[in-house]
């Protein structure tokens, strides 16, 4: 281990009040290449509790599976689960039967609430049990303690009793769910990181980065003791690293684990009252303290700080360190990274990013004068600390609290592993996620996305035409059997869907603020836009803020109308099989124009249904109504969806009478019917346009909404291919647009 120090001084001036600030490098041995390595020992905590059914637990399951061929037979592995208690799925010990850990991996189900301290103390049992050696224990869970122990200092208590048997506890919040301050608390505890992933592929991959930092470790359980001199009054760390004062008036920093070659950096800053004697003064004797994991034995390097008091003449002439000044900037930065988290957490959004934009600033000022060695990592944190601040006014505000936590985390305890995922956060600002994966066999994110609009263009354009100067001979043609002439002319619904779908593809989210921009920027006379969607799209185009203009629409309730529901079918068949994300980023999509709660849940509606059937077309229309239903709030659609299951023997007529057709244009007179629809007719896109267009209504709506749920589930092939001809074609912005093409 090795130690080396700057100071921000190395003179202070004598019979003067100062501080001295020492920046710290710690360094690990580097991994000889030709050496055995000795086992290791991971010890998996996994949530199995409701909230992680589906995606979520399929995902980790694939993650921890993948895991066990990455480790060797000699490694020790261990597996417990929790919901309302802890469970033992596989003992801690050598991976001598890989086969029978991989079945049992496989079994786990998701079960029913929280009892996060069950799981923690029993993985720490366990990582004790399998090994004298140390152990690394993973906390992967995606909600908030509701059983057992559930106060923050009382877990990161348990945590720190494992790190006291040499056992570091790393934490994984999955998802926007969990309370990403006490996973922290945990993480701090046992001297880990706390990490997070929004989606199943960003747990996998943080999962099996933390599992090569393991294999790779060269030092565990490593301590910094900070030892002031006998004229130092204090010390305190710069940043987010905890430390403990002990009886004799050191500080104990406890550093966890390090991988072969790591390199951490501390700012300490010493206040030192004035010094009467000219010469060299002692500030701190720096002790850290470590085990090798592949011989065991403990080791201790040992750095001595000292200082020069000189004359206060010749004081005044010192220059600060660019280097030291530069961290401490950086550090500021990780500081304000933690309060934005816990601002947005308290619903004070500018407040964070007020915050985030001081710090910016406070760094942005320091990179003119920081040595070329840290413009890369400067010029990342600058940029990171601009995007968290944007976000922190318009994203969802639990996305960026936990990305802003888990940023300050990572640069505390990881700094040289967060160069990549940092490099990934900012490629993936202001929104754009990696696509959702495709169901085994099926088609890409972008491919059902397409085939949604498709199903929804054809359905707006085939019920608009009910609704022109020659619907009545349309309506005719179609009670025939027949199809009117082309060109059939789509309205708002396939404008703004296809705004999505165009907002979706690039950034992986419904990133309001571009939703609100473009819906604005796109809006044309004559597509059939409703008089209170002209107004606040003209409004937002005036540089009006959408949030103030969509909640004083109606006097003040907001829209409850369709149009947030007609537009979302391709959105929830870009999140295929995955009905919570779905619901999330359907009602963020609805916020931006319908601020009224029926407004929204019709955009949840369907898009739930979207994703359900793009994911399992397999499900019948029953069990597709009752899986939307439960994502639903209360309220009028979803009553509405409760009849339409009792109605699936019905005919359209009877339907219409009772679910409504769209003549009243709200959500709950329109969503119910469209996916009645679509249930009845889920293998014909055909089939439900015309069921929509025979009842009359809200023809376009309601086709619209129909025909983009059941292309999800039938593909693009299920849109006749005479039908897609006959729709004009789509706007020329949209990627991969054309009459036969998404």
């Amino acid at each position: 281990m090795h130690l080396s120090a700057l100071l921000d001084f190395d003179v202070i001036p004598v019979d003067s009040d100062d501080h001295v600030t020492v920046l710290v490098d710690v360094t690990a041995p580097e991994q000889p290449k030709d050496a055995a390595r000795p086992p290791a020992t991971l010890q998996i905590v996994l949530d199995r509790s409701g909230s992680m059914g589906g995606a979520r637990l399929e995902g980790a399951v694939r993650a921890l599976l993948s895991l066990v061929d990455r480790l060797d037979p000699s490694d020790n592995f261990g597996l417990v689960t929790f919901d309302n208690q802890a469970r033992v799925e596989v003992p801690a010990g050598p991976l001598a039967d890989k086969d029978d850990v991989r079945r049992r991996i496989a079994a786990i189900r998701a079960g029913g609430s929280t009892d996060l301290s069950s799981g923690l103390l029993r993985g720490i049992q366990e990582a004790r049990r399998a090994s004298d050696r140390g152990a690394t224990l993973l906390l992967v869970s995606d909600g908030h303690a509701n059983l057992g122990i559930t106060d923050h200092a009382a877990l990161a208590d348990c945590a720190r009793g494992g790190y006291g048997s040499g056992i570091t506890t790393t934490t994984l919040g999955y998802g926007l769910g969990y309370d990403e301050a006490l996973l922290g608390a945990v993480a701090d505890g046992g001297a880990g990181a706390a990490l997070f992933a929004e989606d199943p592929d960003s747990a996998a991959a943080l999962i099996a980065r933390e599992a090569e930092f393991l294999l790779s470790k060269t030092a565990q359980a490593v301590s910094l003791q900070v030892r002031p001199g006998p004229l130092v009054a204090g010390v305190v760390v710069a940043g987010e690293l905890p430390g403990n004062l002990l009886p004799d008036g050191s500080l104990m920093l406890e550093l966890g684990d390090f991988y072969s070659g790591e390199q951490r950096r501390l700012l300490l800053r010493f206040t030192v009252p004035r010094i009467a004697a000219l010469g060299t003064a002692t500030v701190a004797d720096l002790v850290a303290t470590y085990a090798d994991p592949a011989t065991l034995r403990t080791y201790t390097a040992t750095l001595p700080i000292s200082v020069n008091v000189v004359p206060g003449d010749t004081a005044a002439g010192r220059v600060p360190n660019p280097t030291v000044r530069t961290e401490e900037a950086f550090q500021h930065a990780q500081t304000a990274k933690r309060e934005a988290s816990e601002a947005l957490r308290a619903g004070d959004r500018e407040g964070a990013a007020g915050t985030l934009e001081r710090a910016r600033r406070e760094l942005a000022e320091q990179a003119a004068a920081a040595p070329p060695e840290q413009a890369g990592e400067l010029t990342a944190q600058i940029t990171e600390l601009d995007q968290l601040a944007r976000r922190a006014r318009t994203d969802d505000s639990s996305r960026v609290s936990k990305a802003a936590y888990a940023s300050q985390a990572g640069y505390t305890r990881q700094r040289a592993r967060m160069a990549d995922l940092t490099a990934q956060y900012l490629a993936a600002s202001p929104g754009q996620a990696p696509p959702p994966p495709a169901p085994a066999g099926g088609p890409s994110a972008a491919a059902r996305t397409r085939a949604a609009l498709e199903g929804l263009s054809v359905g707006d354009a085939f019920g608009a035409l009910t609704q022109r100067p020659a619907a009545a001979a349309a309506a005719a043609a179609i009670a025939a059997g027949a199809l009117p002439p082309g060109p059939w002319r789509w309205t708002d619904e396939t404008e703004m869907a296809a705004t999505v779908v165009d907002v979706l593809l690039r950034t992986g989210r419904a990133d309001q603020d571009e939703l609100a921009r473009l819906f604005a920027a796109r809006f044309t006379e004559g597509r059939g836009y409703g008089p209170g969607a002209r107004d606040l799209l003209v409004r937002i185009a005036q540089g009006a803020d959408w949030r103030s203009a969509a909640a004083a629409q109606f006097g003040g309730t907001g829209s409850y109308g369709s149009g947030a529901a007609m537009r979302v079918a391709p959105l929830g068949a870009y999140f295929a099989g995955d009905p919570r994300r779905a619901a999330e980023e359907a009602a963020r999509s609805a916020e931006v124009t319908h601020a009224h709660p029926e407004g929204v849940a019709g955009a949840v509606a369907v898009a739930v249904a979207a994703s359900v059937w793009a994911g399992d077309p397999a499900l019948s229309g029953e069990a597709l109504l009752a899986a939307v239903a439960e994502r639903v709030a209360p309220g009028g659609v979803r009553s509405g969806l409760e009849r339409a299951r009792a109605l699936l023997g019905a005919g359209a007529s009877e339907a219409a009478r009772e679910l409504g057709n769209g003549s009243r244009v709200s959500a709950p007179d329109t969503v119910p019917f469209a996916l009645w629809a679509a249930a009845v007719h889920g293998d014909s896109v055909a089939g439900a346009l015309r069921a929509c267009v025979g009842v009359g209504g809200d023809t376009d709506t309601t086709a619209a909404m129909a025909g983009g749920v059941v292309a999800a589930r039938t593909g693009v092939e299920g849109v006749p291919a005479e039908w897609r001809a006959a729709r004009e074609p789509l706007p020329d912005w949209l990627p991969g647009r054309g009459r036969g093409r998404g």
